[in-house]
């Protein structure tokens, strides 16, 4: 079932998307049925960005 989001939920998916665009990370917005889906999702972008913190931390130690 597809559940409508609040103002608030808005609200943060937004400002989220500025810190992205602000901190030059490339993103693709997903549309989500229900919070059990953007709690799934947002689990899955939380690891995706430790990652890529890892990443750009080995590349600065190997430049180093």
């Amino acid at each position: 079932m597809i559940e409508r989001a609040s103002p608030v939920q808005l609200r943060k998916a937004l400002e989220m998307a500025n810190h992205f665009v602000k901190a030059g990370i490339n993103f693709v917005p997903v549309p989500v049925a229900n919070e059990e889906e953007q709690r799934a999702l947002l689990a899955r972008a939380i690891t995706k960005l430790n990652a890529m913190e890892q990443d750009a931390a080995c590349a600065e130690r190997s430049g180093e």
